[in-house]
């Protein structure tokens, strides 16, 4: 047993802020969780800590003062989790748009390998539909991904790049 099934049972039970950090995937906030279970049960396996909240209501009740004397760190715990996931989806798309923009300041020819990949891949498309018999949609998709992934992430570095201003 691991503590993600003392994390459900406790969560079944009321407790979901304490639930949600044994079962929120972050070694700190299942440290933090496993923290305060111990201290209600005194025990430091999840076996003997969720037969001790079943069969001791006094430990559970425990569980339940300790979450309330500690409910803002656990709540700042928490939040420090989702803003860590959140400036890591940001700095990934800044790492994006500085390589598009690295591109776009390259000399000579490196400089133009996306704008002319992208539009190599439009006009294939615009040739696709007009040529083909039938259209297949999963090559359509293809041709298009390029000249939109590019048009897409140059304008919305564009739209990031007028917001400082």
């Amino acid at each position: 047993m691991n503590w993600n099934k003392v994390g459900d049972f406790i969560k079944d039970n009321g407790l979901a802020v304490v639930a949600s950090l044994l079962t929120g995937g972050s070694s700190a906030a299942i440290a933090t969780g496993v923290s305060l279970i111990q201290s209600a049960t005194g025990e430091t396996e999840p076996e003997k800590a969720i037969a001790s909240l079943k069969n001791n209501p006094e430990a559970m009740v425990r569980l339940k003062e300790l979450t309330v004397q500690d409910d803002n760190n656990i709540r700042n715990h928490l939040r420090e989790i989702e803003l860590a996931k959140l400036e890591d989806a940001q700095k990934a798309h800044e790492q994006t748009q500085l390589t598009v923009r690295n591109g776009d300041n390259q000399k000579g020819a490196i400089k133009w390998v996306r704008p002319l990949h992208a539009t190599a891949s439009l006009v294939a498309a615009i040739t696709y539909v007009f040529v083909a018999d039938v259209i297949d949609w999963t090559v359509l998709t293809a041709l298009l991904a390029l000249p939109t992934t590019y048009a897409g992430l140059r304008e919305f570095g564009k739209h990031s790049l007028n917001k400082n201003k």
